[in-house]
């Protein structure tokens, strides 16, 4: 099943990583289903772990329990993440977070126990029993796959639940469809 969505917060907390111009945050709320705002920002992501180890030669750095990402609003919860460089370009790569997965922003959460951004394809990949939240929408899947540059998810095995609440708040006046 595909699900529009223009992505999860743990794209936010990576944002640092590359731009993304976009409307207001206020204005993307009132269009947005199940999603987090990307924004172009230049505030720092501060990252709080039990430990870090910082591979030069390999160029990998692990961040090891209790890991607490925090950018702007959101918030990147793991018992571990790992962040990997290119060596000739030294830019991220890829960023896997494990264990106790939960991105956080206001009343959008997802969980899930392994969420690996892929940095040059703007791809997420949310598995081990990931489920997106907001309000009372909920998406439960077995994978789910986020194309941020393209606005697109794709869920396996999807169990998605709409509050009709949020249709209304996002369609404005309700009007029926031509033959229902």
């Amino acid at each position: 099943m595909r699900w529009w969505s223009p992505g999860l917060s743990i794209v936010v907390i990576f944002s640092v990583l590359y731009g993304v111009a976009r409307p207001s945050a206020a204005e993307e709320r009132t269009k947005r289903g199940l999603g987090f705002d990307l924004r172009e920002s230049s505030q720092p992501i501060r990252i709080k772990s039990d430990g870090l180890e910082w591979d030069y030669k390999g160029y990998v750095v692990t961040f090891k329990g209790n890991v607490i990402a925090n950018h702007e609003d959101v918030t990147l919860y793991s018992d571990r993440m790992v962040i990997y460089y290119d060596e000739t370009t030294s830019e991220v790569t890829q960023i896997v977070a494990e264990g106790a997965v939960r991105i956080v922003q206001s009343d959008r959460r997802a969980t899930g126990e392994k969420a690996i951004f892929y940095n040059t394809q703007k791809k997420i990949v949310l598995t081990g029993r990931p489920v997106v939240r907001q309000g009372k929408s909920v998406v439960i899947g077995e994978k789910i796959t986020i194309l941020i540059d393209r606005d697109w998810v794709e869920v396996e095995r999807a169990d998605v639940t709409i509050s009709p609440e949020e249709i209304e708040e996002k369609s404005g006046p309700s009007s029926q469809r031509e033959g229902t």
